[in-house]
């Protein structure tokens, strides 16, 4: 890379990560052409991007997760067998995230593990420095969750002893997406509100787009009909009058948004038993897995929503929040990759 591409490069990542409201300073004394350390919030993990060479085209998205030893050593404890299979299924989950991956340590008991992509800038393209920063970002956070969830595990089978943590079988772990019963309503459930509240959110969107598209234009076509008949004070008139109408065709079109998704949670759970054995595929996992990642401070679309809830979900993407923009465009990415379900 040219020492003015370097700079240009350089100041693209500075550019983005200053809009977009990260924390970005760079790392000196590496050895590297530059390393620009980027952090979201206090509790996500950082991320790096870095040059090594000035003759390299390309830079790393890098980031790291070290995981403690006690918590291994616990897990090894409690787990037995189950702890290896655990590894390999954290591994895989990787694998399908699109993302390339180092166990740093014991390839059975990792010390560390470090994600990262490379990525070519031509141009000033910020979607590309999204992207690679999202798929690094969640993937470390798929590592810190996945040990968190069977840590918790192990402290719920602690304080019950009944409770199965593991079948040394086959080394599932109670709880882990990965391991759990493709055939559970409870897993299915998850997933089909993940879908369909992605569905709805969506449409809440469009439609409400929608109708102020057609109110306006009806408004702009009926004034314009009048003044061209010579009233202008009519035209005023009728422009004002289907402004005034304005926030009933809306509330009607949401009614109509509003009993399709009451009618679609009620096919939904009738049919969970019968829909969960077409949901085996483990990419249909994701979507919630997408989801435990944010919070926003309301339901989770894993669950049933109420209206109030759909249109709050529906205000964040009309405004563009940040973190919800980039949690619907995974949910999006998602969905369209799924396998067709059989009719």
């Amino acid at each position: 890379m040219p020492s003015a591409n370097q700079d240009q490069a350089l100041h693209q990542l500075k550019q983005w990560a200053d809009r977009t409201g990260y924390q970005a300073g760079p790392i000196e004394g590496t050895g590297n052409d530059f390393i620009l350390e980027v952090a979201e919030k206090e509790n996500f993990p950082s991320v790096q991007f870095i040059h090594q060479r000035k003759e390299h085209p390309y830079l790393l998205v890098v980031g790291q997760v070290k995981v403690p030893r006690e918590d291994r050593e616990r897990l090894k404890r409690n787990l037995g067998q189950g702890f290896r299979q655990f590894v390999w299924e954290l591994k895989l989950a990787l694998l399908e995230r699109g993302v390339d991956f180092l166990v740093i340590g014991d390839e059975a008991d990792p010390d560390a593990w470090e994600v990262h992509l490379r990525i070519y800038l031509k141009e000033n393209d910020p979607n590309l420095l999204q992207g690679a920063y999202t798929k690094v970002k969640n993937s470390l956070i798929t590592v810190i969750w996945s040990y968190k969830k069977a840590l918790d595990q192990v402290a719920m089978l602690s304080s019950d002893p009944s409770g199965p943590l593991s079948d040394p079988q086959d080394g599932r772990i109670a709880g882990n997406g990965y391991g759990e019963n493709v055939n559970d309503p409870e897993r299915a459930r998850r997933i089909m509100n993940v879908m369909a509240n992605t569905g709805i959110i969506m449409m809440v969107t469009l439609m409400d787009g929608f109708a102020e598209t057609m109110v306006g234009a009806a408004g702009a076509m009926a004034s314009g009909m009048a003044e061209a008949f010579g009233d202008e004070g009519s035209a005023d008139q009728v422009a004002e009058d289907i402004e005034q109408s304005a926030p009933e065709a809306k509330g009607q079109m949401m009614d109509m948004v509003s009993e399709m998704r009451r009618q679609l949670y009620e096919q939904m759970a009738q049919k969970a038993e019968e829909i969960a054995p077409l949901l085996s595929d483990r990419t249909f996992d994701k979507g919630p897995e997408i989801v435990d990642v944010y919070e926003f401070g309301l339901p989770s679309l894993t669950e049933e929503l109420d209206d109030g809830t759909i249109a709050e979900y529906a205000k964040l993407l009309v405004q563009e929040d940040k973190y919800f923009t980039e949690m619907f465009g995974e949910l999006s990415a998602w969905m369209n990759g799924l396998p067709q379900l059989p009719k």
